[in-house]
């Protein structure tokens, strides 16, 4: 009540007279359509709407503004009862709402539409989504369309994420329903090309039938292994199912060959005729890839040409699914490397990676069934790495129970470096990035496997408080990289705290380890988490206090379960599952719970900066 009040108070006397008045002349259209006066009731709807204009403009208002609600939806119903009356309606969907729907909603609703809802033609919107119909002609207040725009809960309503209707916007939708969801034409015309026509005058035109052209057998340039690459990821940039510049998407070859809003892009047989060639070419303006030619070679360029002259054939199995990522592409090649090839793909890689390091400094090197090892130490201390890794690869495996052979494809590369200066310039060369003094190591391993090594300073033999010695960092790192094998993405603690958890199980007197408890204790006590759950989140923590929180955290998962409920807790967080959902699923409790109940396990903590 107070708000109400307060919000009619921004109005004049005079201002809420005019609207009563407003208000009341709507009132008297009932009549008039009861009595069958159509034309008079039309003419006062047409004035009251241009009182109630006049009125909003006079007033400084928008739209939207609460204290109008009241007359607007008045004025509204008064619409859908003449509507109703005369059989015509006074909401036309390809005036009044398709150009709402394009605006607003096909961005997300396209032909591959969220939800399963695609709101690009008239028959996806009639069609309706995964959970049924999204219109129930003459109840505008039961049909999920409608709902999905008025409702409060930010996490259903529609556009999700983004600004809402305008009040003006949702009412015409909600008349068009209540009048019966009338539609005349084409139903699978776009509903963009029904926009344009409704405010040209002009009859929309009828939707092109596509044709897709097979192979003969007779054809030089083939789409699928000569063009398609390239027309994704260079094209694609603009030109995809969110973006859409001009309503074009190369994202599949239906797609490709549908066209935009200025038609089809490619006649097979005719270059003149066809504008992706034109505007490649330079023919047209403005000149495609906008900006520059990146990306386009000279060989794409000729196979377009000749593509489109011999007919622009496709030699896929499905023109309606979308291509493959760049990323898709590769890992299928991989995929279909032989052991061989992955190993002699790795060795190029290593060779590759050490000499952006040191260009002119050739390293020592050992193979083993498992490591390829490159340093700049003596060939003694790379056997005693070699030896160490392969104890811990034959351990991962047996806690695991992995029988791959080898753990990653094309072996892991192990690099060494005798000096904190070739550690720093291998991050620097390789990753670009600045490393704190802190870290001495670190895997890099994605899911494909196309990168697969690890990186270790040679911190030497003797353990002190900073420094866990040599044999605790293989332990660490080589764990690392075996969690990240076919992983979609681990929290840096948990990926750090296994290795350094195995490490402590062979190394029980490692005072380097023994420290770490307290000083996970001062890092909780000062972090003043207001949310505990965050404890288990990835980024939470900086990169000097995520060894010591991620010994801590897993030492505490290993001792309230046991190695198969910590091996499941991996696997789900492998497979995509939040550390939230995994704790749910394999630990019973809540994030919050475990937090709280870690933190209390953990001793008196080490203030920063304190020995």
């Amino acid at each position: 009540m107070l708000m109400v009040g307060s919000l009619r108070a921004a109005i004049t006397a005079d201002q809420k007279k005019e609207l009563k008045e407003i208000g009341s002349e709507i009132s008297k259209i009932s009549s008039l359509v009861s009595k069958k006066k159509f034309d008079d009731a039309g003419a006062a709807i047409q004035s009251a709407e241009e009182r109630l204009a006049k009125f909003i403009k006079d007033a400084e208002l928008k739209e939207t503004d609460p204290v109008l609600k009241s007359v607007q939806l008045q004025l509204e119903k008064a619409k859908t009862l003449l509507g109703k009356a005369n059989g015509k309606g006074t909401a036309s969907f390809a005036k009044n709402v398709a150009p709402i729907l394009v605006s607003k909603c096909v961005s997300c609703h396209g032909e591959e539409g969220r939800g399963g809802l695609s709101l690009e033609t008239f028959a996806g919107l009639e069609k309706g989504g995964a959970n049924g119909g999204v219109v129930i002609p003459g109840n505008a207040e039961g049909s999920l369309l409608f709902q999905r725009l008025v409702t409060v809960n930010d996490q259903q309503r529609m556009p999700k994420g983004k600004e809402a209707l305008t009040q003006k916007e949702i009412l015409q939708i909600g008349t068009w329903i209540a009048e019966g969801a009338r539609f005349e034409g084409d139903k699978s015309t776009s509903l963009a090309d029904l926009s344009k026509a409704a405010a040209s005058g002009k009859p929309a035109p009828s939707p092109r039938k596509l044709v897709i052209a097979k192979e003969t057998g007779k054809e030089t340039v083939h789409f699928m292994k000569d063009l398609m690459p390239e027309l994704v990821d260079t094209c694609g940039r603009c030109h995809n199912d969110n973006v859409k510049r001009s309503g074009f998407s190369v994202m599949s070859f239906e797609k490709l060959m549908k066209g935009g809003e200025t038609g089809v892009v490619v006649v097979g047989g005719s270059l003149e005729n066809s504008r992706l060639w034109r505007l490649v070419n330079g023919d047209d303006l403005p000149v495609m890839p906008a900006g520059n030619q990146t990306g386009i070679t000279r060989k794409w360029y000729e196979n377009l040409k000749t593509w489109i002259l011999e007919g622009a054939t496709f030699d896929g199995d499905d023109a309606k699914k979308n291509f493959p990522s760049l990323a898709e592409r590769e890992a299928a090649a991989l995929s279909r490397f032989t052991p061989e090839e992955w190993l002699d793909r790795r060795k190029k890689a290593s060779a590759g990676e050490w000499k952006k390091t040191f260009a002119t400094t050739e390293p020592n090197h050992r193979e083993s069934a498992e490591f390829l090892l490159y340093g700049d130490v003596s060939n003694e201390r790379l056997e005693q790495i070699e030896k160490w890794a392969s104890e811990q690869a034959a351990s991962l495996k047996q806690t695991f129970k992995i029988k791959d052979e080898p753990l990653w494809k094309g072996k892991l590369a192990v690099f060494v470096f005798k000096e904190r200066f070739g550690y720093e310039e291998f991050n620097n060369s390789v990753h670009r990035r600045e490393v704190p003094p802190e870290v001495i190591g670190h895997s890099q391993v994605n899911s494909t496997m196309e990168d697969a090594f690890i990186a270790l300073q040679d911190v030497g033999d003797t353990v002190t408080e900073s420094s866990p010695g040599l044999h605790v960092n293989v332990i660490e790192h080589v764990t690392g990289a075996f969690l990240k094998r076919g992983s979609k993405g681990l929290p840096d603690w948990l990926v750090r705290g296994t290795g350094l958890a195995l490490a402590h199980r062979k190394s029980a007197g490692n005072v380097y380890l023994a420290r770490l408890p307290r000083l996970a204790g001062g890092i909780i006590q000062e972090s003043s988490l207001t949310e505990p759950e965050k404890v288990f989140v990835n980024g939470t923590f900086a990169p000097s206090e995520v060894g010591p929180i991620g010994f801590t955290v897993v030492e505490y998962l290993l001792k309230r379960g046991d190695v198969q409920s910590f091996g499941q807790f991996v696997s789900k967080l492998q497979g995509g599952a939040t550390p939230e959902a995994a704790i749910k699923d394999v630990y019973h409790m809540d994030g919050k719970t475990l937090a709280l109940s870690y933190a209390s396990s953990l001793p008196s903590g080490i203030k920063k900066g304190k020995k």
